[in-house]
């Protein structure tokens, strides 16, 4: 009698989980794909840019900092993507959480090819609503034409990770 009473409980709970898999899952299907959060930080010019002004775009948005050594290393991948996928729509956007002459010598050194973003603290609140709440680097986010949220990598990327997800969204 105890097997049978255990394996009912198993069953109810079982159930009980799925059920709760279920509403979860059709709850985010209500709520639809995440929207980018807005935000605004200085380029390394100092000039002011919104994040909306990629809206349309495949966006790669990169937390960085030339501080970071596994932020510098998948940094050259970026930029060779940024040449192969610009015409089909995909921009690059790199968000150094860094001081901004270190961030403005390291993107004149290697010539980044792509725009980046500046701050310190602002940068490390803005990773939290793009919800890397650890603030580690690097940390990436693909935001799709619409502005939607389709993936986070939070950590060091390779192309062989990148491309696929980028492909899958053009």
């Amino acid at each position: 009698m105890p097997k049978l009473i255990t394996l009912l409980l198993v069953i109810v709970l079982g159930a009980a989980a799925g059920a709760g898999g279920f509403l979860a899952w059709t709850a985010w299907q209500e709520r639809g794909p995440e929207t980018r959060p807005e935000f605004v930080l200085p380029d390394l010019d100092g000039e002011e840019r919104s994040i909306s002004e990629w809206d349309g775009y495949l966006v790669v948005l990169n937390f960085w900092g030339s501080w970071c050594p596994p932020c510098v290393h998948e940094i050259p991948m970026f930029m060779e993507l940024q040449d192969e996928y610009e015409e089909r729509g995909v921009r690059f956007l790199g968000v150094a959480m860094d001081r901004e002459d270190d961030a403005r010598d390291f993107y004149a050194e290697f010539e980044v090819n792509y725009p980046s973003l500046i701050g310190v603290q602002a940068v490390s609140e803005i990773l939290e609503t793009y919800g890397n709440q650890s603030g580690t680097l690097p940390y990436t986010v693909i935001i799709d034409q619409d502005g939607h949220i389709v993936h986070r990598f939070a950590r060091e990327i390779t192309r062989e990770e990148l491309e696929p997800v980028i492909n899958a969204h053009l």
